[in-house]
Formats: C-alpha cells, sequence, structure tokens
C-alpha cells in the first residue's frame, strides 16, 4: 500500500485527502499551518496529524504540498525527505522541488470551491517526475484516485493551466458580471443556469466552434446593435460585449 502525506488543509487538500482515503492509500500524516482545520480534518477522516512539517514528510512514500502557489518553494525547502515531493500547482515549475531526490507535479485539472465535495474519479491528473520510477509511481496513484493520468511536459502543463483560465476563472467570471447585471434589472441568474448547463454538455459531443452560437457568430448586426444600446451606460460590460463578439465573428 502507497503511504501519503497531505500537507495543507484547504480546498484541494481536504478533496485530495477524501480521495486518498477512499482509494485505500494509507494516510501516514495530515499538517497545516492552520492547525484548527487540520485538527478537524484528521477527527473527521480519522488520520493521524502530525506535530510539524517535517515530521509529516518522514516514513512516507509521497507528501503531496496542497498548498497555495506562493507557499510551495518555502515550505519544500524546509522539509528532509525521502519520499516523493509533488506540488500541486498547474502552472509552478518542477523544478521548485530540485533539492529533493525524489519530486514530481501532481496536478488535479479542476477547480475547487467550498463546500462543494468532488469527484476524483472524474478528475484528469497531470504527471511529471523527476525520474522514470517516481513517474510510475505518481501514474498509479492517479490512475487509482482519478478519472486518467496525463504525462505531460512543463510547458504542456503550464498551456494547459492557461486554457483552465480562460475556460473556468474567466467564464466564471462573466457569469458574475450577468450575476450582478441581472440583479439590477430584478431578473434572476438562476433563469441562466439551464444554459449554462447545456452550453457544457454539448461539448461532449461537438467542438467547440460547432458548438458556437449567438449573434455575432451569424453576424446578426441589428440584435448586436439592440445589445449595445442596452449596455450604453455600461462602458465595462460593452467594451468586454464588443472585444469577445469581435473575436467570435473573426475566428
Amino acid at each position: 500500500m502507497i503511504k501519503v502525506a497531505i500537507i495543507g488543509s484547504g480546498k484541494l487538500a481536504q478533496n485530495l485527502l477524501r480521495a486518498c482515503c477512499q482509494g485505500h492509500f494509507e494516510v501516514t500524516a495530515l499538517w497545516a499551518r492552520n492547525t484548527q482545520k487540520a485538527e478537524g480534518l484528521a477527527k473527521t477522516f480519522k488520520v493521524p496529524i502530525a506535530d510539524s512539517l517535517q515530521a509529516a514528510s518522514v516514513q512516507t512514500d509521497i507528501v503531496f504540498l496542497a498548498i497555495s502557489d506562493n507557499a510551495v518553494e518555502g515550505l519544500a525547502a524546509t522539509i528532509n525527505t525521502q519520499a516523493i515531493v509533488v506540488h500541486c500547482s498547474g502552472i509552478l515549475p518542477a523544478t521548485l522541488l530540485k533539492k529533493h531526490a525524489n519530486y514530481g507535479v501532481f496536478w488535479p485539472i479542476q477547480t475547487f470551491s467550498e463546500p462543494r465535495t468532488l469527484n476524483f474519479k472524474e478528475i484528469p491528473i497531470a504527471i511529471e517526475a523527476s525520474n522514470e520510477e517516481n513517474k510510475r509511481i505518481l501514474e498509479v496513484v492517479a490512475d487509482t484516485l482519478g478519472q486518467k493520468a496525463i504525462m505531460v511536459s512543463e510547458g504542456q502543463r503550464q498551456h494547459l493551466h492557461l486554457a483552465a483560465v480562460f475556460v473556468n476563472n474567466f467564464s466564471n467570471h462573466l457569469f458574475s458580471l450577468m450575476h450582478d447585471f441581472l440583479g439590477k434589472n430584478q431578473l434572476d441568474f438562476k433563469y441562466l443556469l439551464p444554459l449554462i448547463n447545456e452550453t457544457t454538455e454539448k461539448l461532449k459531443v461537438l467542438s467547440p466552434a460547432e458548438a458556437q452560437t449567438g449573434p455575432a457568430s451569424r453576424g446578426d448586426e441589428n440584435s448586436m446593435e439592440i445589445h449595445r444600446k442596452i449596455l450604453v451606460n455600461e462602458p465595462k460590460l460593452s467594451e468586454i460585449y464588443d472585444l469577445i463578439s469581435k473575436s467570435i465573428a473573426t475566428k
């Protein structure tokens, strides 16, 4: 049985801890700077809690740094272990961990938000490792926990991360803007949820280009002009509308 230690207590750490327990891995230790959250998670999942970062990093096979990107380099530098030390970032270089003999990247391509509990079986996981043996071990873990292990180069992973920012973070920002816009007009954003669901569902059978609809895609200038009049007092939304409409029309 592969032994794992999890560093962190945030949204990713919580979901990873749950998945490891359900995947029949031995969680040897949990440690986090937020001791109160760590103690709560350790009690919930019945796993040992370490009294220090170093204590969590011994007598285990893999140390998962499921922490914020800006904390990875500093925490990794304080660990002394022969275990495979991995960060879970989509953008950070694996070489931030190169002081360790064994290191890698284990990036679930997903967004994690409280109080959502996600099924790792539906999440592809991007893998990098410092050598073939470490890669094999991380691949076994990813295939056990997730939908599929994806072996990537650093450049490929960073391209995937950028694409993820576009399709998730940017689209959600548009949702947020429209939530506020509709609220100003006494309309409920929930009316759009079936549309949002269908937009993502049809991408399972169509390419994004094939699925594209709307006034800009069909050159409907009359509809677009009405939209622009509605947005005359919304300069930020108007700028976004014209920028994206132009991109759609010229793709």
